[in-house]
């Protein structure tokens, strides 16, 4: 969980207005949907011509005025943004009154092998509340409960767990859990009367085994949200089995350009005031019903960093089907190109979520994960200009304290992954065979 800090968010003017608009434009139709997507990114192109120096390079080089925008559909004339452009070019996408924004730094975790430095704005970090607001209150969450989110990565406290009073989010990694301690933090969600359960598939579902297996039944959760991770059948199936509630999947960017919610019916929306996502095929061409393509996402609302038509890595199948919840936002029928294979530790346990080992790290171009052999992982790094010594020991120590001192660490520095492919860059790779999985 990103740290929650008070200042980025709270906006009282802007939330009220946003959390009016969001849960009225979740029943839009279709033309007043794209209006009002329309209304946004003119403003944002307007702010692009005349702030933003890598726009105003780019489109002084393709010709392009701002009269050459008079509508959504203009935005194709724009060039996709692929990942290495916004790497090598990463200080021209600030606006030139960026300060202005209150931006703050992130980073992304690099789950297609490339990390990356982005910031977010008012604006934007009022967006992402505001939308995950609403995705939560399909399921029936009420602003104010508590919650909990669990990931597969190292917390460095004292406790184990950190609690954040402000959002009232209790924060934990499945990896401390097991039999011994299960108990310690069923106590801990009794004490914050947890009700929300948001974190990795793989972390959840570890977590509900180590629940039932001790025989806890007391603190199971009302509400089940999934995120930075492909929800995969079987983990459905165990959660669903032991909480007895409906898990729902959430797909969001660090770069705060596309966000897609699952509801409690089933239906993948897309939240087209958070941001425009196009699907679109290699050759370019919007993917038609039922094919699947690229995520090319543009956000309607950070003016610190502005992306259009960002180049997110991820495939999806488009749909132009109706949701039985009766909201009219756009679906997507699946995720299709998210896939970040989990990693076997020597002593039988799996750890998936590797990609936070690359939240901080600076100094790489791309990096892969691959794994041949249990208690062994080979680890491709592709170094950046800033790229050091302190680059490769920061990656080798978070994988060892994620996956233990035994596992052999193989870190190789090359000039390209070596398991590529069109568009869809894994960073974990499982070559496993059967006989090697317990």
């Amino acid at each position: 969980m990103v740290k929650f800090r008070l200042t980025d968010f709270f906006h009282p003017w802007l939330i009220c207005r946003w959390r009016r608009v969001l849960w009225k434009s979740q029943y839009y139709s279709n033309d007043k949907l794209r209006s009002l997507q329309w209304k946004l990114l003119s403003g944002l192109l307007d702010h692009c011509f005349d702030n933003v120096p890598y726009y105003r390079a780019l489109f002084s080089r393709l010709g392009l005025r701002r009269s050459d925008f008079a509508g959504l559909e203009d935005l194709s004339a724009v060039p996709i943004l692929h990942k290495d452009v916004l790497l090598e070019k990463h200080e021209e996408f600030k606006a030139d009154n960026f300060e202005r924004f209150k931006p703050r730094l992130a980073h992304t975790s690099g789950t297609t092998g490339t990390p990356l430095r982005v910031y977010w704005d008012r604006a934007s970090n009022v967006l992402e509340l505001v939308c995950q607001w609403r995705h939560f209150s399909w399921a029936g969450y009420r602003l104010g409960q508590s919650f909990l989110d669990i990931r597969s990565r190292v917390l460095d406290v004292p406790d184990g767990y950190l609690w954040n009073r402000m959002c009232r989010g209790l924060e934990v990694s499945s990896i401390d859990i097991d039999e011994s301690n299960i108990e310690r933090y069923a106590r801990l969600f009794r004490k914050y009367r947890i009700r929300l359960w948001r974190g990795h598939p793989g972390a959840i579902e570890l977590l509900c085994r180590f629940l039932r297996d001790a025989g806890i039944e007391d603190v199971k959760p009302r509400y089940v949200i999934t995120c930075a991770e492909p929800l995969l059948g079987y983990q459905r199936k165990s959660i669903e089995s032991w909480t007895g509630v409906t898990v729902c999947e959430d797909y969001g960017l660090m770069e705060h350009n596309a966000l897609i919610c699952q509801c409690p019916a089933g239906g993948y929306h897309i939240a087209p005031e958070y941001g425009i996502v196009e699907i679109i095929r290699d050759d370019g061409n919007p993917a038609d019903p039922g094919e699947e393509g690229r995520i090319i996402a543009t956000g309607l609302h950070n003016k610190a960093f502005v992306l259009l038509r960002y180049d997110t890595g991820d495939y999806a199948v488009r749909s132009d089907e109706k949701c039985a919840c009766g909201r009219t936002l756009p679906l997507v029928e699946r995720f299709t190109g998210r896939i970040d294979d989990r990693v076997l530790r020597a002593d039988g346990r799996w750890v998936s979520g590797l990609s936070f080992v690359f939240y901080h790290t600076t100094g790489l171009r791309a990096a892969q994960l691959v794994q041949q052999r249990r208690g062994s992982l080979d680890v491709y790094l592709v170094p950046a200009d800033d790229f050091s010594e302190q680059t490769e020991s920061h990656v080798r120590r978070e994988l060892i304290r994620t996956l233990g001192e035994s596992m052999e660490i193989n870190i190789r520095r090359v000039d390209e992954i070596p398991f590529p492919s069109p568009g869809k860059s894994k960073l974990v790779i499982s070559e496993l065979n059967s006989r090697d999985v317990p």
